[in-house]
């Protein structure tokens, strides 16, 4: 643990501690400068078990934020079923005028979520296969994200990682939605400058 030099103190129990949250947000972005997606924090009164991470655990990641428009939504299944619920999202490419997949998630969406997404999908349908409806690109909805990863799968070359639904931005069009510069510059920004491999 050599970043354990730089900021915090290991007590006698093993453990790294921070007197203060900017220690321990400099250890933070110390571990992100190293590569490592996040760090793992416990509380100080739990005991540590191998293997088992229980609630006393809990995951620190930075969130990214992006303004995305859904292109389609696929059925849902068990408690989900007869709702669109598995997005499908996107971003305007400037360069084509085209909407260009990022991703899809279904995390995040509550049942007043799926019901009212489920009626304006509809109401905005343009086709459908037996699992997916597509719709006109109009309905803006803001997704946290862990970060972007390069993706063969997309015509852009990237995908979001750990995607989930904040909320609907009914107060924004589509055409005020982040675009795939957007993407690209968080991409750059994380990665050091390298952009993405397109598809061609």
């Amino acid at each position: 643990m050599a970043s354990a030099r730089v900021v915090g103190s290991i007590g006698p129990d093993g453990r790294l501690k921070f007197l203060s949250a900017a220690e321990a947000s400099a250890f933070y972005d110390a571990a992100m400068a190293a590569g490592h997606e996040g760090l793992m924090a416990k509380s100080l009164g739990a005991p540590y078990e191998a293997g088992n991470r229980g609630a006393s655990w809990f995951k620190i990641k930075r969130a990214h934020t992006l303004d995305l428009v859904v292109l389609a939504a696929e059925w849902g299944h068990g408690r989900r079923k007869g709702k669109l619920s598995n997005l499908h999202l996107g971003a305007l490419d400037p360069g084509t005028g085209e909407y260009v997949m990022l991703g899809k998630t279904f995390k995040g969406l509550t049942d007043t979520m799926l019901d009212w997404q489920t009626r304006e999908f509809l109401a905005r349908e343009i086709r459908r296969d037996d699992l997916t409806v597509y719709v006109r690109p109009e309905v803006v909805v803001e997704v946290a994200f862990s970060d972007l990863q390069a993706s063969a799968r997309y015509p852009a070359g990237l995908a979001l990682r750990l995607a989930r639904v904040k909320r609907y931005r009914e107060d924004k069009q589509a055409e005020e939605a982040d675009t795939l510069t957007s993407v690209r510059q968080i991409y750059a920004a994380q990665s050091g400058g390298a952009g993405p491999a397109t598809l061609g």
